[in-house]
């Protein structure tokens, strides 16, 4: 059963019927997140997730900087977790309040209209895919790492781990700036027809981009990680095997051995799994887009939510395998 209604003044429309606009354009408003149940995956399901996924995540770094882990591998997997948790994290406020608590369906005021696109749609993409380049770069820093084992001392540390994400979370930044200056909101008053209330309501405008454009957009941004992904998953797994014998007469213990087979493998896993996520995920915003065309439909909004919730079970998946794979985490 849908949850009755709720209405507040300092989000939605008081109760009344709003007056048509002049050129026959529709405030924006959450109607179509109502009209088929979308609320539920963002405003019950994601926030229940994102706090299993901030938790993993918290837990993960708390191991790697308490424990003796200072590898540019443990770098990157801390930089993967911050990511993580800052994807899941930053829309859950707003969609409690507006899907879970008040069920706001109305026309919102200009304000929230704003808060809406940075927390709801611009930042959750932005360190997403971060994050996804930064699981490229722990693939191919794991390559690094079995391809020259003689140089690990020397070049894989901590510090260096740290610069190279950095590095990367600055060039996947870059690469979405203009995210921020795709969509704006223009006010515009909304009258009751009792003319018994007003609203500075908002109007959402998008710039416009070719379907060229947005297809190239994705290859870059999604597809061609995902390709990355594949490519260094392959080179490792078979750099890992090559090198076994090696590790085996250079390595004290087997016990040592096996455990950096284990995190070899972990990370190949990891990066499969990541990469068969976005290939899926991105199919389908791709084939969304060119039926919606930026539009916020009610497909769109449900296609939307179901992704957030299956970006943020993988993360704790990935979790999984380091613990269950990798010695000591």
């Amino acid at each position: 059963m849908r949850p009755t209604r709720k209405h507040h003044s300092n989000m939605s429309r008081p109760a009344g019927r709003p007056s048509h606009m002049p050129n026959g354009t529709v405030p924006f408003n959450f109607k179509s997140y109502f009209e088929n149940e979308a609320y539920i995956f963002y405003g019950y399901v994601g926030p229940v997730i994102t706090v299993f996924v901030i938790i993993m995540n918290v837990l993960l770094i708390a191991t790697i900087i308490k424990g003796k882990f200072r590898t540019s591998t443990h770098a990157v997997m801390i930089a993967i977790a911050f990511a993580d948790i800052l994807t899941g994290i930053i829309p859950v406020p707003f969609n409690v309040i507006f899907f879970s608590v008040n069920h706001v369906e109305s026309f919102l005021k200009i304000e929230w209209c704003y808060i809406f696109e940075i927390c709801q749609i611009i930042l959750p993409a932005v360190f997403h895919l971060i994050s996804l380049s930064l699981t490229v770069a722990l693939s191919i820093e794991r390559f690094f790492v079995v391809s020259f084992p003689l140089k690990v001392k020397r070049f894989c540390t901590m510090k260096n781990g740290i610069l190279f994400s950095i590095s990367v979370i600055v060039a996947s930044v870059c690469a979405q700036i203009d995210t921020f200056l795709d969509v704006s909101y223009e006010p515009v008053e909304i009258i009751s027809r009792n003319r018994k209330f007003t609203l500075t309501g908002c109007r959402r405008l998008i710039k416009t981009k070719s379907d060229e454009e947005f297809i190239t957009r994705m290859f870059i941004l999604r597809f061609i990680p995902c390709i990355l992904l594949i490519i260094f998953t392959l080179l490792l797994l078979r750099k890992s095997s090559d090198i076994q014998k090696w590790r085996r007469q250079s390595t004290s213990t087997s016990i040592t051995t096996a455990s950096l087979e284990r995190m070899d493998f972990a990370v190949s896993l990891i990066a499969s799994i990541a990469c068969v996520t976005e290939l899926v995920t991105a199919s389908l915003l791709l084939n969304e887009h060119l039926n919606s065309q930026y539009r916020i439909t009610p497909s769109n909004a449900l296609l939307s939510g179901i992704i957030y919730v299956a970006y943020m079970t993988v993360s704790p998946i990935n979790l999984a395998i380091l613990c269950f794979l990798s010695e000591k985490l």
